[in-house]
């Protein structure tokens, strides 16, 4: 069941990255169709919806993480009849959540109306479409999305993730096709359904070929006490991102109504499409980082996750900055001049995607380490700071306020109090300092490169897509020229190097 941890990560970063960029291109041509064909209510219809059901949805409730980390020893042992009790109790698990999700989504039709400030289409039933996105939401549980956890805990996301670009990318030219030829938004998300159905259809296929082994157990299992409060931490966790991701929607939409719901989704669509990049390379790592956790020394470890973020912080720092120097120019020519957020907003979006990005290392540490029971207090306080803010700071200064909101909760609570944590719990006898000053490096240097590129660019006064292909070259030349000078002289460079060497030597295999 296991191939090299290098081999895989690169097998899985690859699958990732793709599906990413296929997820990104086509749902982006999609959006811009139904902006345009159906306007921008629609729009912030669409989206006011996902982000409800990401709040009911919680992510399977931490579950799946939880459950994938429990199967990285098993599946390092080849312990056949361990495999089995585990996943058997992930399917009664999957059960009990998607009806739970199910019943509660079912009880909130009648309060739809509650969160959305002003008008709405008058040519669409708000009630139907949304039991639409509700079936679209519940339906995995029910149809064997539970063992795709073999695959990520046998390092082979890859496979879960090709069969998700072939379909999505079927899916999304039917989608484009039918809103163009019939404006039929009910038809447009029935398509999406069925594509979930296939998908998990076609999943179960492959995994009950590749793991032939496997067989449900019918008798009655109990969660394990150990595994249950991974489970409490893991939910928590979940809440709280959840809280971060979908509530600045629905406090946007009640305070402001459905037309800034779009505004704000557009800049945020864009902030998700490179996020998720970003983060396919971290959770790609996750199995690969789970077993090192597993098999190497604390020591190594350490040495490791200092290079990782490096490696990291270079790459969002290139990120940050293209995306500082090319944003309005790309939302100009997207969605028109009437649907832009001001500069300072703009440059919030960057801060906030530079602010989330700096936890991904870490998160996949202790994930590996399982140590969600750990960070519940954190979590509780994510959550419930930014809610308050949210609303607070949300009604006084509207998406300045949310944005805000959001990212003082990222770096007080997820980013400062989780580092202690988890240094506190594995990297014991290593000094939290070394990392803090490292990062701060890194944060100068992204600074740095944003400013330069960012004024260099304002010199252009060419207009279009011309414009922004140079601004992102102008952007990746200045920020690795900083970075390089910067940090080749820097003790953890050489350590860096030697990873990234294995890793190319590896994908030239």
């Amino acid at each position: 069941m296991q191939d090299s941890r290098t081999k895989n990560t690169i097998r899985n970063i690859s699958a990732g990255l793709f599906n990413r960029f296929i997820s990104i291109i086509l749902p982006f041509i999609n959006r811009t169709a139904l902006l345009w064909i159906l306007g921008a209510e629609f729009t912030g219809l669409a989206s006011l919806f996902v982000s409800i059901l990401q709040v009911l949805n919680l992510a399977e409730l931490g579950f799946n993480t939880a459950i994938v980390y429990s199967l990285y020893k098993p599946m390092a042992e080849n312990n056949e009849k361990k495999i089995c009790e585990i996943v058997s109790l992930f399917k009664k698990i999957y059960t009990i959540v998607g009806t739970t999700i199910l019943i509660v989504g079912l009880v909130i039709i009648p309060f739809l109306p509650l969160i959305i400030k002003g008008s709405y289409p008058n040519t669409i039933n708000i009630y139907l479409l949304y039991i639409l996105y509700l079936i679209n939401s519940t339906i995995s549980y029910y149809l064997f999305a539970y063992k795709e956890c073999l695959l990520i805990a046998d390092q082979r996301q890859d496979i879960a993730k090709n069969i998700r670009t072939i379909i999505e990318i079927v899916r999304y030219i039917i989608q484009l096709v039918v809103l163009l030829v019939t404006k039929n938004f009910y038809l447009y998300v029935v398509i999406a359904i069925i594509g979930t159905i296939i998908t998990n259809i076609s999943i179960e296929f492959v995994t009950r070929k590749k793991y032939s082994f496997y067989k449900e157990i019918k008798k009655k299992m109990k969660l394990p006490k150990e595994l249950k409060k991974q489970v409490s931490g893991l939910m928590i966790n979940k809440i709280c991102d959840t809280f971060r991701n979908s509530f600045d929607s629905v406090i946007i939409s009640a305070f402001i109504g459905l037309t800034a719901v779009t505004i704000y989704g557009n800049y945020f669509y864009i902030y998700t499409a490179l996020y998720g990049i970003m983060n396919a390379i971290c959770v790609s790592m996750s199995a690969s980082i789970g077993n090192s956790i597993v098999k190497k020394s604390i020591d190594d470890n350490y040495k490791d996750f200092l290079s990782f973020s490096q490696l990291y912080a270079i790459i969002i720092g290139i990120t940050t900055t293209c995306l500082l120097c090319t944003y309005q120019p790309f939302m100009k020519i997207w969605v028109g001049s009437k649907l832009l957020l001001s500069s300072f907003n703009m440059i919030l979006f960057c801060i906030y995607y530079y602010s989330v990005c700096l936890n991904n290392i870490r998160n996949q540490y202790i994930a590996g380490n399982g140590m969600w029971s750990k960070i519940k207090s954190s979590c509780i306080l994510e959550a419930i700071g930014n809610l308050v803010l949210n609303i607070l700071l949300g009604k006084i200064l509207g998406i300045t306020g949310v944005l805000l909101a959001t990212i003082i909760t990222i770096i007080l609570f997820n980013y400062l109090q989780r580092n202690k944590i988890m240094y506190d719990n594995y990297f014991k006898n290593k000094g939290i300092n070394v990392y803090y000053k490292e990062q701060l490096i890194y944060l100068f240097l992204t600074i740095s490169s944003c400013i330069i590129a960012y004024y260099l660019c304002s010199l252009l006064s060419m207009e279009g897509f011309i414009k922004i292909i140079i601004n992102i070259v102008c952007s990746i030349i200045v920020s690795c020229i900083v970075f390089y000078f910067a940090i080749i002289n820097m003790e953890r460079y050489k350590h860096t190097k030697n990873i990234v060497n294995g890793i190319m030597k590896n994908i030239k295999k």
